[in-house]
C-alpha cells in the first residue's frame, strides 16, 4: 500500500501519489453515516486545518461488509473499520474483545492474516481508577481476543487515544504477508509494562516495517516505562521525538533505508498546546510531512502529547 495526504481545504489528492486505487480514505470530526468502506472518519477535531489521508492500493480494490466489519482489499492489503455505539462500548472491556475477535475472523477468513497498522479510539479513556481505568480494562479485553502463544510477535503498529465522541472506532489495515516490527531502546516494548499500569500489558509494537517503510505508532515522552517531564508540554514534545528518532535509527540499523517523516498525526490534550508542539515536530522532523493536529487524550493522564507517523525513503 501508499498514500498521500494534505489539508483538505487546498488541495485535494496530494502531489506524489503512486498510481492506483483508494483502499481508504480517513479523514477527521464528526462520523457521518454512509456506505463506503473506503471512507473512515477519525472521530477527533482537527485544530489547523481540514485535512484527509488517501491510502492507495495496488492493484484494483474491492470491499464489503463482513459481519460489523467494513472492508476493502487489493489482493494484497486489506483496510477495515468497525464502529460500536455508546452503549455497545460502555463496557469497554466486553467492546474491545468483541472488537478484536471480529477483526481476527475477518483478517484470516479472507486471507489477510498479518495484522500491520490499528487505531483505537473512545472515550473516556482515563476515566476510572487504578484498574478500572477504561484504557486498562480496553487493554484486557483486546489482550483476551488475540492472547495465544507467541502472541507478542504478531503485535501491530497501533494508536490508542481519547475521544469526545462517544463509542469505539476501530480502523485497521492487515496484509497477506507479514511486516517486521521494531522495538525501541530507549522505552520497554508495551508488551513487557510492568504490573503497575494495569492487569494485562498494552499490546502493540513500537512500530512496524512493510517494505522500505515505517509505521510508527502513537508515541509518547515516556522513556523506560516512566512518563517524563510532567506538566511540561514542550519538553514533552522533544522526548517524544527523542523516541521517533530512536526508532528511525533502529528500523535504519536493521536494514531500512535512511528515511524521512511522509505523514504524521499529532494528538494534543489541550488545544492551546497545539502551535507550540506542532512547531517543535517540524523543526525536529521537517516542514516538508502532511501533519495533522488533532485534540485528543492521551492514554495516561500525565502525558500531554503524543505523535505517529509514516516514514518512507528520504
Amino acid at each position: 500500500m501508499s498514500l498521500s495526504a494534505g489539508p483538505q481545504a487546498r488541495r485535494g489528492r496530494a502531489e506524489g501519489a503512486l498510481p492506483g486505487e483508494a483502499l481508504a480514505r480517513i479523514r477527521f470530526g464528526t462520523p457521518a453515516a454512509g456506505d463506503d468502506p473506503r471512507e473512515a472518519c477519525v472521530p477527533l477535531s482537527p485544530i489547523d486545518a481540514d485535512f484527509a489521508e488517501l491510502w492507495l492500493g495496488q492493484t484494483l480494490v474491492s470491499g464489503g461488509q463482513d459481519g460489523a466489519i467494513a472492508y476493502t482489499c487489493d489482493g494484497h492489503t486489506l483496510f477495515g473499520q468497525l464502529r460500536l455505539a455508546a452503549d455497545e462500548a460502555r463496557d469497554i472491556e466486553r467492546a474491545a474483545e468483541r472488537a478484536y475477535r471480529e477483526l481476527l475472523r475477518v483478517t484470516r477468513a479472507r486471507g489477510y492474516p498479518h495484522l500491520l497498522r490499528a487505531w483505537n479510539y473512545f472515550d473516556g479513556v482515563t476515566q476510572g481508577e487504578g484498574d478500572a481505568e477504561r484504557y486498562r480494562r480496553f487493554c484486557v479485553g483486546r489482550r483476551r481476543a488475540i492472547d495465544a502463544p507467541g502472541y507478542e510477535t504478531s503485535l501491530p503498529a497501533a494508536t490508542v487515544i481519547g475521544s469526545s465522541a462517544p463509542g469505539l472506532w476501530l480502523c485497521f489495515f492487515a496484509s497477506r504477508t507479514p511486516g517486521a516490527a521494531v522495538e525501541n531502546p530507549r522505552q520497554t516494548s508495551a508488551y513487557r509494562y510492568p504490573r503497575q499500569y494495569g492487569p494485562a500489558s498494552p499490546s502493540f509494537a513500537r512500530a512496524m516495517r512493510i517494505g522500505s517503510g515505517l509505521l510508527v505508532s502513537g508515541t509518547a515522552a515516556i522513556v523506560g516505562h516512566e512518563t517524563r517531564h510532567r506538566g511540561d508540554v514542550a519538553r514533552q514534545a522533544e522526548e517524544m521525538l527523542a523516541n521517533v528518532l530512536a526508532l528511525l535509527a533502529r528500523a535504519e540499523a536493521d536494514g531500512a533505508p535512511p528515511l524521512r517523516a511522509s505523514l504524521l498525526r499529532v494528538y494534543v490534550r489541550q488545544r492551546d498546546d497545539a502551535a507550540q508542539v506542532a512547531s517543535i515536530v517540524r523543526t525536529v522532523l521537517g516542514a516538508d510531512a502532511a501533519l495533522a493536529v488533532l485534540h485528543g487524550e492521551v492514554c495516561r493522564d500525565d502525558l500531554l502529547t503524543e505523535i505517529e507517523g509514516v516514514f518512507t525513503p528520504a
